[in-house]
């Protein structure tokens, strides 16, 4: 398994919690790094950072580089399957190797600006595996996953078939979902317009 080591970024006088910020998508629909656009001028992936600084014992990136945050990335798992399922499985095999005491971790994907601020705290409550919803659909890319359980899920997957969903992955490992009012704050941005129609100062006629 190959890791990427940078400075870690860690909190202290928080109980342990590690946030994981999904970045390593290719951004097809958006045409080039989601991790580094701006928006309401910011990058998408320092928005994330401000939001979560102090909710969170650590902050991870699951990236090919650090995107000179200083924060520590974990690579991909070149013999994980690709997208999302492998990049959390890489996560859970990376924290366990990397002895960081983190025993679980919560997901959020780099172009999710209005991610919710109890995520942590809401997700992880019942310390088992779990994924946000938002009482129509459940949004996985924000969930809360225990290191064992997507271990020993990852040792059913045969990696020669076709890489599996988040929603796979949730089924196996038990996840329950916990439920949000506003469906707004999973709002993704994967296209250049939705970086327009969701801007509030654009909404609110700025």
């Amino acid at each position: 398994m190959k890791r990427c080591f940078n400075e870690t970024y860690r909190m202290t006088n928080r109980p342990a919690a590690c946030l994981v910020i999904l970045a390593g998508g290719q951004s097809s629909r958006m045409g080039t790094d989601k991790a580094v656009i701006r928006f309401e001028g910011q990058r998408l992936i320092d928005i994330l950072i401000g939001r979560f600084a102090g909710k969170a014992d650590r902050i991870l990136l699951s990236a090919q580089q650090d995107y000179e945050t200083g924060l520590e990335n974990i690579c991909d798992d070149p013999d994980a399957p690709g997208g999302p399922v492998g990049a959390i499985f890489s996560v859970a095999a990376g924290l366990q190797a990397m002895q960081t005491g983190m025993a679980a971790f919560v997901t959020v994907p780099v172009d999710a600006p209005f991610a919710p601020p109890d995520l942590i705290e809401r997700l992880s409550a019942s310390g088992g595996c779990a994924v946000a919803q938002d009482g129509e659909r459940i949004h996985p890319t924000f969930g809360y996953w225990r290191c064992d359980v997507v271990n020993a899920v990852r040792g059913t997957h045969d990696p020669g078939e076709r890489a599996p969903s988040l929603r796979w992955l949730a089924r196996q490992c038990g996840a329950e979902s916990v439920s949000w009012p506003d469906k707004n704050c999973f709002i993704n941005l994967n296209r250049p317009a939705d970086l327009i129609t969701a801007s509030p100062s654009k909404k609110a006629g700025a």
